[in-house]
């Protein structure tokens, strides 16, 4: 249970000053607007990624993996000093008390109490402090970029309404669908045995048990009645406009080429547009704060005197 909590803990934001300042080396890694980052903060940073790399071992610091790993890293380091110093500049604060109830709220989502967690903390060999900073550290990041980025995405109703009329299939609470998958190896012609299908020449479950590498290969591909809920946009915008027994053209399902072939879909009742509505506004929202947080980092990284040394 501890290390979940502290793994939620370090999630809420990557970077923060290590525990044991006294063992820093005098050799700097970056400088970000007169702030140093030394390469001993920038190895304990790294470490959940170093070990995830396997290049943790002492062995492997002149390693051109644990190397490319460090810069990385500071290349997330010296982001992430730039949004607090910007924060800084607008005024940003956290209060103590924030502090604590968000520590409070990622205790009990774990089953512990606030004085229990931290107690964890620190057996887990970190201080409550380092924590609070890394929680505080998060809340600013999150104000700050509500302020800068997300009043910038505006989705109207009117955006939203014509995202759920061309969607429909997608909030029915009850409809299902009753199909067969053929999910192609990469070596074969996905076209030629749709063309193969379509001449007669060959049954899909007869082209599944052939060609397919997809789930369901001894049943002829067939996934059974499926709600609607549970298939993948593109499976469902596939089957869309199909009638019963027809199989589709040849689409793309992740990195595979795929058909699929229909036997029955049930309409179900329509979640009404204001059920739904937060739902697609964060969808339409998503890639638009994506695209104005790169903008609004950009802007911060060229405006800033940075001197990396790595």
């Amino acid at each position: 249970m501890a290390s979940r909590l502290l793994l939620a803990l370090a999630a809420v934001v990557m970077f923060a000053a290590p525990v044991h300042a006294e063992q820093l080396v005098n050799k700097i890694a970056a400088v970000v607007n007169g702030e140093i980052v030394t390469l001993y903060d920038l190895k304990q940073l790294a470490i959940p990624e170093l070990k995830k790399a396997g290049v943790l071992d002492p062995k492997y610091a002149e390693s051109p993996k644990a190397k490319s790993v460090l810069k990385t890293v500071l290349e997330n380091v010296v982001s992430e000093k730039l949004f607090l110093q910007d924060a800084e500049r607008r005024g940003i604060t956290v209060e103590e008390a924030e502090i604590e109830n968000e520590l409070r709220k990622l205790a009990q989502q774990r089953g512990l109490t606030l004085e229990k967690a931290k107690e964890q903390i620190v057996n887990e060999g970190l201080t409550v402090e380092s924590v609070k900073e890394r929680v505080r550290v998060s809340i600013i990041r999150q104000r700050l970029l509500g302020a800068m980025v997300g009043r910038k995405v505006v989705i109207t109703k009117d955006e939203i309404k014509r995202f759920y009329d061309e969607h429909r299939a997608e909030f029915e609470a009850d409809g299902k669908v009753e199909v067969s998958l053929l999910v192609f190896d990469p070596a074969v012609d996905a076209a030629d045995v749709r063309s193969e299908l379509s001449a007669g020449k060959i049954s899909f479950e007869e082209a599944v048990q052939k060609y397919s590498v997809g789930p369901g290969k001894e049943q002829g591909g067939y996934l059974g009645e499926l709600g609607k809920k549970d298939v993948s946009p593109q499976m469902l915008a596939a089957v869309e406009g199909m009638k019963d027994g027809s199989v589709s053209d040849v689409l793309a399902l992740g990195s595979s080429k795929a058909l699929i072939k229909l036997h029955s879909k049930t309409k179900g009742s329509l979640r009404p547009l204001d059920e739904v509505a937060q739902q697609i506004e964060a969808k339409l929202r998503a890639p638009r704060l994506e695209a104005s947080f790169k903008e609004y980092a950009e802007k911060l990284r060229n405006n800033a005197v940075v001197d990396v040394r790595l």
